[in-house]
């Protein structure tokens, strides 16, 4: 199938769009392939990111590539397994129930020395066959690896320095650009002087509509030339800064929606013998990986290829070629070793930059961004502010929960406990209407963190305010009797001492 290929020497190779950037997939997901086939997990060799040969994936995200895309690959590797048994059991003249499974070899369970290899069976081709019943998962009884805490098999090539990111890798021929950028946020380009730039030894400019480049084999020689172009920008004016912006997000137009809504909350605010209110802050942050984005471009033939740090392969191989009027086939994307990502790489603005400036100069061309312009184009967490007006009961029950957002993403805004009367309201920016003044996006766990850390922090003074243990107090507001057992299993790992916090 689309995941896995046996080939001639045994080795199986298994295939997905998701990508590594310290994650650790390339085991985790070796080990669950390995079980469903029945190899030793030495024999399984992974292939991430790569759009000529994995199959299409949407992107590496929300720590979802475990919890959700495992189900899939398990489901491909039980069905591979499945499409073996079948074959061996037309060669050896057996029942499949007559057949077992050991480290790759079907044999005969009545005679062991009757066996067929999975290489000898799939010889490393496209087998077109279809089970007539799909066969299921193994169940944990059946794990010989899932479950088990393994040595990451990228591990030593990290340490060692022989794991190869985007900036590590080298062409004959490449040149590394440095592109001008604009001063602010929404500047436009008016004009440029490049000339200073052009008289520097082997520096080539491209001017390409708003993009403006120098490129050289060198790229300390290339960051030298990128300081003798100047631009003259337009420049959008705000009063929007640091300290202003909060108020900035509860003036500025934006629609509503109740998220979550039960029983009355006039009713639960008459229940209530104490009232907490809060307004939380949470500012723009960067996800500053430790590499910044970088892709390195090679167009040639009518095609191109582009290595990037990038969470989105296919996303970034469909920026590319409709910006560049390719078809996607004539496209392809390579994701190596990412160097952390967080939800900050999956914009690719550095790989269409890097594609552009290769096809226009016929060079493989390498675009790294320096920690400046990470920080510049970044997708940031989105400014948000949370406002919360709750109450409880003496005894410390909560009666009521009223919840607003502001710009933080719903994710996580519902509250986890036992409120009778509730209510939560997400106020985001109107249809086709901008409200920050850069790019903003995932970060981390979208919404989730803002909006949890609010939610829990009032849970806080909530039990402060009641005299209460905070664990306590919420071990008493909670009906999830799973929820619960997290909490106290995640109190009794880190020795957790119960004490009231400061009313």
């Amino acid at each position: 199938n689309a995941f896995v290929l046996i080939g001639e020497d045994g080795k199986v190779r298994c295939f997905t769009g998701k990508i590594e950037m310290g994650q650790g997939i390339i085991t985790s997901l070796a080990q669950q392939i390995a079980d469903e086939l029945d190899v030793t997990l030495d024999t399984v060799e992974m292939v991430l990111g790569d759009t000529r040969l994995c199959p299409y994936d949407m992107g590496t995200w929300g720590s979802l590539t475990t919890r959700d895309f495992s189900h899939s690959l398990r489901a491909a590797g039980a069905e591979a397994r499945g499409v073996l048994l079948e074959l061996a059991a037309e060669q050896l003249g057996t029942p499949v129930s007559g057949l077992g499974v050991k480290d790759g070899m079907i044999f005969e369970k009545s005679d062991p020395d009757k066996r067929a290899s999975y290489a000898s069976l799939a010889k490393g081709k496209r087998i077109e066959r279809y089970l007539a019943v799909k066969p299921g998962v193994k169940g944990p009884s059946e794990f010989r690896y899932v479950g088990q805490s393994l040595l990451h098999s990228d591990s030593r090539m990290k340490v060692t320095g022989e794991a190869l990111f985007t900036g590590d890798m080298r062409l004959p021929g490449m040149v590394y650009a440095r592109v001008l950028r604009p001063p602010s946020h929404g500047a436009g380009l008016i004009s440029v002087d490049y000339s200073a730039a052009q008289q520097m030894e082997g520096v080539q400019v491209v001017e390409d509509g708003d993009l403006v480049a120098v490129l050289h084999p060198s790229r300390d020689i290339a960051d030298a030339a990128i300081v003798r172009v100047k631009g003259e920008f337009s420049r959008v004016e705000t009063d929007v800064d640091q300290d202003t912006i909060f108020k900035y997000l509860l003036e500025a137009p934006k629609e509503e929606r109740v998220v979550d809504q039960e029983g009355n909350l006039l009713t639960g605010e008459q229940l209530a013998g104490t009232i907490v209110e809060s307004e939380f802050h949470d500012g723009y942050v960067s996800h500053a990986p430790i590499e910044t984005h970088t892709a390195l471009a090679q167009y040639e033939n009518g095609g191109i290829t582009v290595w990037a740090s990038t969470q989105s392969p296919f996303g970034a191989q469909e920026s590319i070629a409709r910006t560049l009027g390719l078809d996607l086939e004539d496209v392809r994307v390579i994701a190596p070793f990412v160097g952390g990502g967080f939800g900050g790489k999956s914009p690719h603005q550095q790989a269409v930059e890097a594609a552009r400036l290769s096809k226009i100069t016929g060079k493989p061309v390498m675009v790294t961004w320096t920690r400046e312009e990470e920080f510049f184009y970044d997708t940031f967490r989105p400014a948000a502010v949370v406002k919360i007006r709750s109450g409880m009961t003496r005894s410390g029950k909560m009666t009521f929960w009223d919840y607003h957002q502001y710009f933080a993403g719903n994710r996580g805004s519902d509250t986890i406990y036992a409120v009778p009367h509730r209510r939560t309201t997400g106020y985001d920016a109107e249809r086709g209407k901008r409200v920050h003044l850069f790019n903003t996006g995932a970060w981390r766990a979208p919404g989730n963190n803002t909006n949890t850390f609010s939610r829990e922090s009032q849970v806080d003074i909530m039990a402060a305010r009641a005299g209460v243990d905070p664990l306590q107090f919420r071990l008493d507001n909670l009906e999830d009797e799973r929820m619960k057992d997290v909490l106290k299993a995640a109190a009794g790992k880190f020795g957790y001492t119960p004490s009231a916090g400061p009313g």
